[in-house]
């Protein structure tokens, strides 16, 4: 990712803020797109900080992690995945993890913070402190940074990445100020992919939706996305046959069964796709394909799906899908929440619209 894009204004306030000696104690960035959120954090701890925020003693990040550990002994890790993918996300991060448990930035980061802070600055200037993903802040942490930036020292900048700001507490949020990061146009997504070789960049483009993260994890033949589909397209052939065959059922039960193999980011992936997918059957059923972000990596027509998406079953089956995400966050058993997943899409799918 080259420059910023259609953000590159946010890296101008911020070069005109350092200069004329007023940049706020803690910058928000909302990259609820995928636009390079950590990218943009890195890019303002380096200015402020004058050099790589990797070689500077004054410079800390922080990220969840899947156990009750502090981020500063994952640093390698980070950096091995910054440098592979600067534009990378929570769930770039999660398959580095290779974890089955919801990550967290606790307690002990947040005192980490606090105590580093309280000591002189190295290089006797500015201190940086990122913290990647806010929103997973445990209530303890959230609370605990929350009476950090209420009295922040001198010369010492937060700069928060969220990805969902709306699961940011409030408090914080106010204490913040904000810079969105706007989708990217399909043009410049679409010269990129090109200049990287990738097959199909236009169709990528398309399907990214604006969001350059999703449109790498797309291009990147080693991710799960490819297999993602492929269960999605088993469990609908099984929902749809289940009507007229019971023993369809047991089938089923095989499939709910594969899902609890994934870990639980790629079965958060999983829903996030089917959302996709849901959502664009439903566009393309109500005659509006041109709007319909929808790439198959199994040449799946979506079209052949869209008929039995209408106004009387996609609420149903969002909702699930969506209260589905939140059960796998809170580490529901997996086995029966798919199980009983598949069993209500199959419910809802046979609806009819009249």
């Amino acid at each position: 990712m080259i420059g910023f894009w259609e953000n590159d204004n946010l890296i101008k306030s911020i070069d005109e803020g350092i200069k004329e000696s007023r940049v706020p104690h803690c910058h928000l960035i909302n990259d609820s797109y995928g636009s390079g959120g950590i990218l943009l954090g890195m890019t303002i701890a380096e200015k402020l900080l004058g050099k790589d925020p990797f070689k500077h003693p004054d410079f800390n990040i922080y990220f969840p992690l899947e156990k009750d550990d502090i981020s500063e002994n994952s640093i390698e890790r980070f950096k091995y995945l910054f440098k592979k993918i600067n534009c990378c996300g929570l769930s770039d991060w999660n398959q580095i993890l290779n974890s089955n448990v919801q990550s967290q930035i606790r307690v002990k980061d947040i005192t980490n913070l606090h105590e580093k802070i309280l000591l002189k600055a190295y290089e006797g200037k500015n201190k940086v402190y990122i913290i990647w993903g806010p929103e997973l802040l445990n209530e303890r942490a959230g609370n605990k940074l929350l009476k950090i930036l209420e009295e922040p020292p001198s010369r010492t900048y937060f700069i928060l990445v969220s990805e969902k700001i709306n699961q940011i507490l409030p408090t914080i949020i106010s204490r913040s100020i904000i810079l969105n990061l706007s989708k990217l146009s399909f043009s410049h997504i679409e010269k990129s992919l090109k200049e990287m070789q990738i097959n199909d960049a236009s169709g990528i483009a398309r399907a990214a939706n604006g969001s350059w993260r999703k449109a790498l994890q797309l291009s990147d033949k080693s991710n799960k996305i490819e297999e993602i589909e492929s269960i999605w397209i088993m469990g609908l052939r099984g929902a749809f046959k289940s009507s007229e065959n019971k023993k369809i059922v047991v089938e089923l039960m095989g499939w709910a069964e594969k899902i609890s193999s994934l870990t639980r980011d790629e079965q958060k992936q999983f829903l996030e796709f089917g959302s996709n997918l849901i959502r664009s059957a439903l566009v393309v059923n109500y005659k509006a394909k041109e709007a319909s972000y929808y790439y198959s990596f199994n040449n799946f027509n979506v079209e052949k799906l869209a008929p039995f998406i209408h106004s009387k079953n996609i609420l149903k089956i969002i909702n699930l899908i969506d209260k589905t995400h939140y059960e796998i966050s809170r580490n529901a058993n997996v086995k029966i929440l798919f199980s009983n997943f598949i069993l209500k899409i199959a419910k809802y799918l046979n609806m009819k619209e009249y």
